[in-house]
This record gives C-alpha cells, sequence and structure tokens, in this order.
C-alpha cells in the first residue's frame, strides 16, 4: 500500500493516471446516484485491476463504451432490447425500468465473455474480456468500419461483464459515470472503453461515503475527483453551463 500526505484533486492527475494505468475515483454527485466509482482504462486492465475492484470497491464491475464504439459493435440498451422482446414475452414491458430513481433511463446494453474464457467470472477471465473489448474498439474506431461480425466472432452473451453505453450526446444528455468515465479517457487520449465499480462500505451496507474515499484514495494515491470537474471540461468553450454543486475536495485536504 502507498500512502501519501495529500489527495490528488486535479483532473490533470486523473488524466495521467488513466494514462499510466492506474485507477482514478470518480464521484457523480450528491443529487444523482452520490456514489465513487472506481475507474480505469479497460485497455490496460490487468487481473490485479479486477482483483482489487471486487476486494476494494465492492460493486458491480461494469464497462463503458463510448456511443460511437457502441455502434460499431451493434449494441442497444437493455431497455430497447425488453421493449422489442416484449411483444412475444410480454412481462418484459412489465419490468422495463423506464427512468432510474435519480433520473434518465439506465445505460445497461448486454453482458459479455471473451470466446476464450472459461467461465469467465475469474479475474483472470474479466481482464481478458475488459482488455479485448478496448483492443476490438480501437481497432473498429481506427478503421471506421462497422464491426459487428467482428464483435460477434470475438465474444459471447449472457457473460459476467455488464456494458454500459454512453448517451448519444454524452454530457450534454446524461451525467452518468459511464459519460463521464468515457470523457475521461478521451481526454487522456485513450481508447473511450472503460472498467468501472462502484465503491460500497462493509460498515453501512450503503455506498462508500466522500470522507471514506478521501481515506482510501490517500492511502492508495489515487486521484478523486468530482463531476463537474470533468463536466466543465467537456463544456469548456460553451457558454451555457455552470457547475451544480461545489466540489467536497476544494477544503480539508490532508
Amino acid at each position: 500500500m502507498v500512502v501519501t500526505e495529500s489527495v490528488d484533486c486535479s483532473l490533470e492527475g486523473a488524466v495521467s493516471s488513466l494514462r499510466s494505468g492506474g485507477f482514478v475515483l470518480l464521484h457523480d454527485a450528491t443529487s444523482r446516484e452520490n456514489e465513487i466509482d472506481m475507474v480505469v482504462a479497460a485497455e490496460f486492465t490487468s487481473p490485479e485491476h479486477v482483483r482489487m475492484m471486487r476486494a476494494e470497491a465492492g460493486g458491480l464491475l461494469c464497462v463503458a463504451l463510448s456511443n460511437e464504439v457502441g455502434k460499431k459493435f451493434g449494441l442497444v440498451r437493455m431497455h430497447d432490447i425488453f421493449l422489442s422482446a416484449a411483444r412475444q414475452y410480454p412481462i418484459l414491458r412489465s419490468l422495463n425500468e423506464e427512468e432510474t430513481p435519480y433520473g434518465g433511463r439506465p445505460a445497461f446494453s448486454i453482458t459479455v465473455n471473451h470466446r476464450r474464457t472459461f467461465t469467465g467470472v475469474t479475474d483472470l477471465d474479466r481482464s481478458l474480456t475488459i482488455s479485448e473489448l478496448a483492443h476490438l474498439a480501437k481497432k473498429a474506431i481506427e478503421n471506421g468500419q462497422d464491426s459487428t461480425g467482428e464483435f460477434a466472432k470475438n465474444f459471447k452473451a449472457p457473460g459476467h461483464v455488464h456494458l454500459l453505453l454512453e448517451s448519444e450526446g454524452s454530457l450534454e444528455k446524461r451525467r452518468g459515470h459511464t459519460e463521464l468515465s468515457v470523457h475521461l479517457c478521451e481526454l487522456a487520449g485513450l481508447t473511450p472503453v472503460v472498467a468501472l465499480c462502484e465503491m460500497l462500505d462493509g460498515n453501512s451496507h450503503k455506498a462508500l461515503s466522500i470522507d471514506s474515499a478521501r481515506t482510501f484514495a490517500r492511502k492508495n494515491a489515487i486521484p478523486i475527483i468530482e463531476a463537474d470537474q470533468v463536466i466543465s471540461d467537456f463544456f469548456k468553450d460553451s457558454t451555457f453551463y455552470a457547475p451544480q454543486s461545489v466540489s467536497p475536495w476544494n477544503h480539508g485536504l490532508s
């Protein structure tokens, strides 16, 4: 464990950590989920990254894909899959969530395993699935071509890695961890595919508090940032955005 005297709360520090294959802790907003996710670029995800996310974060391990990558893979949201399938299976219409308690539709798409995995759930298997998603995404972006065939050739469903799709228009339309983390990866000049996992608290049995996340960040030398920092960068050339909250990292850092 690396213990530091202070917490890096800068956007620059977060981008630098992603570029070097490190984690970032990302808080969305007190007015939204009020959760902190552990985030790492998918192209660097190793079995140790997966171990740390399941052991230290404890939430649902997902992979966020940019809107462009999702389209090239031929993916759609689970919400739309349920609506389509409900014509034959009516129960799916009743189960379908139109809006989450914190606003907007869920970003979830399907779950996948890479075809070279065995069960798909081990640290080795999930890191393979995650890193190969980034590898194929990079090829799809560079080639500028539809990659639905390659996606089906390399991955199978259902699996153990949950896919999240960035909204069309990104942070203009939705301000969830999916859009925030994808924009962070783009800022870092990396493939816009991100592994992320919510941080949970084993004592309160709720989401990890901001203060506890700050302590974890300091002990492990991981940058921790607020959504407003990412959103402000996204809208930096616009006169229509003003941050909606004051960052809790601005005062009393130790």
